[in-house]
């Protein structure tokens, strides 16, 4: 695998064939995910996957719930809070992440960095495949309605979701910053 050619290429994908999205495919590419982690510990994570058009139903209700709650968004037409319901079906699949937290802040921190590590293997390894994959981490995700869905444990932190389908184009690449831009030398000096 040419890993530079496949980091710099990788897109958010956010327009998706409608075939469907095999779960052995998406099972397959998370444990070559997690292999191609090199870490002296095991991650605790474990992921729950949506795929027929009755789970990605669910899952929209879920995701749609905090919102239809909100007053502000009631007032909004029926049209729009249909267009965001039929946004998450049309996709066809989404991978829920969700990391195991530790006993102390130190642990949970190490694990759901080791868990984002293999989520980011996730989206290069489907990348050569032709899966698009968009990682989602919205406000809306962190909901009452969707930590049921997922059977979701007090020890337990929703990592993000994994949108994802096979696309036809591959959007252009924005401009990135340098990493001269994001560069601090801290130097000595007194108080």
């Amino acid at each position: 695998m040419d890993f530079m050619k496949t980091i710099q290429e990788r897109r958010s994908i956010r327009r998706f064939r409608s075939s469907p999205v095999d779960p052995e495919l998406v099972f397959t590419l998370l444990r070559e995910a997690q292999q191609l982690y090199s870490s002296g510990e095991a991650a605790a994570f474990r992921c729950v996957y949506a795929g027929t058009p009755d789970s990605r139903e669910r899952l929209a209700a879920c995701m749609l719930e905090p919102m239809v709650k909100n007053r502000l968004v009631k007032w909004l037409p029926e049209k729009v809070r249909d267009f965001g319901r039929k946004r998450v079906t049309d996709i066809p699949g989404h991978l829920a992440v969700i990391a195991v937290t530790g006993p102390d802040r130190r642990e949970s921190d190490l694990n759901y960095a080791a868990v984002c590590g293999i989520m980011q293997n996730f989206q290069l390894v489907a990348w050569q495949r032709r899966l698009g994959v968009l990682w989602d981490t919205e406000p809306m995700i962190q909901s009452k309605e969707l930590f049921d869905l997922f059977q979701m444990k007090p020890e337990e932190r929703l990592v993000g979701i994994f949108h994802l389908g096979f696309f036809d184009k591959m959007p252009k690449a924005r401009a990135r910053t340098r990493a001269e831009k994001k560069w601090t030398v801290l130097s000595g000096g007194g108080g």
